[in-house]
C-alpha cells in the first residue's frame, strides 16, 4: 500500500465535510423553488440542479490546488500538496480543474444520477441511465481505490492532470540529525 494513502483519505474526508456544507446551503433555495414552482416534479430538473454542489466543490478544490498552498484545506491539514509530476512545481488551474472533475464532479454526479433515477423508479423500469450511472460510479470508485493503493499512489485524476500528491509535513522536511 502507498505510504500516503491514510493521509490522503483523511484529507479528502475533511474536504468532503466542507462539500456537504455546500449542498446543505442549497436546501433553502431548493425549498423555495419547490414552493413556488412544480420543478420538483421533473426528473430532468433534479438531474440539472444536482450538478451544482459538485461543480462548486470542483472549482473550489481546483483553485486551492493550483493556488499558493497547492492543496485543499483537507490536504493542507495533513501536510500534503499537489505538484506537477514533471517539474515538482505548481499545477495550472486548467489541470487542477481536470484533476478535480475526475475526482469530485464525475463520481459525485454519477451518484446523484443513480439516486435520482432510483427515486423515480428507474431500476424497476429498466432505465438505461440508471444502470449506466450505477456502473460508472462503482467503476470509478473501484478504479480510484486500486490505482491510489498501488506503488505510485497516483489515481486516474493524477494521471490525467500530470500531478502527484507529496508529503510536505514537518517530519518529511525536517533536516536529518547525524
Amino acid at each position: 500500500m502507498h505510504p500516503l494513502v491514510r493521509r490522503r483519505v483523511t484529507g479528502y474526508l475533511r474536504d468532503c465535510a466542507g462539500y456537504l456544507g455546500i449542498a446543505a446551503a442549497m436546501i433553502p433555495l431548493g425549498l423555495a423553488v419547490n414552493a413556488v414552482t412544480d420543478l420538483g416534479q421533473s426528473r430532468t430538473y433534479a438531474y440539472a440542479v444536482s450538478v451544482v454542489p459538485p461543480a462548486i466543490a470542483t472549482v473550489i478544490a481546483a483553485r486551492a490546488e493550483s493556488g499558493p498552498r497547492q492543496a485543499t484545506w483537507g490536504k493542507h491539514r495533513v501536510g500534503l500538496r499537489v505538484k506537477d509530476v514533471a517539474d515538482g512545481g505548481q499545477i495550472t488551474l486548467g489541470r487542477a480543474l481536470a484533476r478535480n472533475s475526475l475526482k469530485i464532479l464525475v463520481p459525485w454526479q454519477a451518484g446523484h444520477i443513480t439516486t435520482i433515477a432510483a427515486i423515480w423508479g428507474g431500476f424497476e423500469e429498466g432505465d438505461r441511465i440508471a444502470y449506466a450511472a450505477t456502473v460508472l460510479v462503482y467503476g470509478l470508485m473501484a478504479t480510484e481505490a486500486v490505482t491510489c493503493l498501488r506503488a505510485s499512489g497516483r489515481g486516474p485524476h493524477d494521471l490525467v492532470a500530470g500531478s502527484v500528491v507529496v508529503d510536505v509535513s514537518a517530519a518529511a522536511t525536517a533536516p536529518r540529525s547525524r
